[in-house]
């Protein structure tokens, strides 16, 4: 650390002045000095030089060291501010440190000189780093906040309207961004995707990863109609972009909403539940392959296409809802989701997600939220 001191004093007597210089001196510090003893000067000796500590009499004949802490806070610098007086008493010293003076000396006991400078500069510096920090957290902060605008504009604003289908589907982040996704995605030959994806982690990462995933499988579905060939085709793009860190799994769902069929190709996703009118576990979606990213080779094959009844409901979602975390170290798990999905298949899809979800941080009981929740319920109902 440099022993150069550059000192701004405050000080009528020059004699004065060059004491404080010399206790400086031998206390191992090459001082520069600039004494000042105006308002006029000190504003003149701020504006153009640079100081580490200002040494302040109380009383000069044309000033004071209230006047000179007032010019000091206008300017903006966080300087150490140390009284130097001969004797201004008890009640006055207290309240010129409540107005921000850092210390105060008697002009007859200096010795507390040397170590009172050397405890500011480096409660100073101290300060200095805390505004950095607390700089460099509010840009963060802001950074993310943008992203999070930008990542929530990528996702669907409004649901499908398919004759005889009640659609909705909703992301809640547990962090300012997701590495979840949900989307709505129509298809060249009339039909509907509907996609589910989880990205592993979370912040910025995932999330610009979701939105790579999202782009491919949307340009993809402008010029293909076979959901595997889409997923593969992602696949290979991706598995170029991500490290062995990461990977995406994901379920596409191919709704023909006119036909009243479906088909889906999961790339190492949750499981997903399909309920007859019943309440029943009519079907199981479960993975058709390895998760997107993983292997750039990998070929991806839809299922067999199946006929959806009114009164179904299927489930789409991604595992945080399913392992959200008790306090009792207790997973929600697939049980209490079916009983929940059972108990209210009623309801409109909007209102489902949001029960399931709410289940989970009912489950969770204030904890923070450790995986992003996101979830989309498919519904068939009866045609008007």
């Amino acid at each position: 650390m440099s022993n150069l001191l550059h000192v701004l004093i405050i000080e009528d007597s020059e004699l004065d002045a060059k004491v404080l210089e010399g206790l400086l001196k031998a206390g191992g510090y090459e001082v520069t000095a600039r004494r000042v003893e105006t308002a006029e000067q000190m504003n003149d000796a701020l504006n153009t030089g640079l100081f580490d500590v200002i040494l302040a009499d109380y009383n000069l004949p044309e000033f004071n060291a209230p006047e000179a802490l007032e010019l000091l806070k206008k300017s903006g610098r966080d300087l150490p501010f140390i009284v130097i007086s001969g004797g201004i008493g008890e009640e006055t010293a207290v309240l010129i440190m409540k107005n921000g003076a850092h210390d105060y000396l008697m002009k007859g006991k200096l010795a507390r000189l040397v170590p009172a400078v050397e405890r500011e500069l480096r409660e100073a510096r101290d300060r200095a780093a805390h505004r950095d920090t607390e700089a460099t957290l509010r840009a963060a902060d802001e950074q993310m906040r943008v992203a999070r605008e930008i990542q929530q504009r990528l996702f669907p604003r409004e649901s499908p309207s398919l004759e005889g289908f009640d659609i909705a589907g909703v992301s809640h982040p547990a962090e300012e961004t997701s590495g979840d996704y949900f989307d709505y995605i129509p298809m060249r030959n009339g039909s509907m995707a509907l996609v589910v994806g989880d990205v592993t982690g979370h912040g910025i990462g995932p999330a610009l990863l979701m939105a790579e995933t999202r782009a491919y499988l949307r340009i993809l579905a402008l010029n293909l109609e076979d959901i595997g060939e889409i997923l593969t085709r992602a696949n290979h793009a991706l598995a170029g972009d991500i490290d062995q860190e990461r990977f995406v799994t994901l379920i596409m769902v191919q709704l023909d909403a006119s036909a009243g069929t479906l088909r889906y190709a999961s790339a190492g996703h949750t499981v997903c539940p399909w309920f007859n009118a019943r309440g029943e576990l009519k079907h199981e979606l479960r993975r058709t392959d390895i998760p997107l990213g993983m292997r750039a080779e990998t070929s991806y094959s839809p299922s067999e296409i199946m006929r959806i009844e009114p009164g179904d409901l299927i489930a789409m979602m991604t595992d945080g809802v399913e392992e959200s975390l008790s306090l009792r170290q207790e997973l929600l798990g697939n049980d209490r989701i079916h009983d929940l999905l059972r108990e209210n298949q009623s309801r409109p899809a909007a209102e489902l997600v949001e029960l399931l979800h709410q289940r989970a941080w009912d489950h969770i009981d204030g904890l923070d939220q450790q995986d992003d929740y996101t979830t989309i319920i498919l519904k068939a109902v009866e045609k008007v």
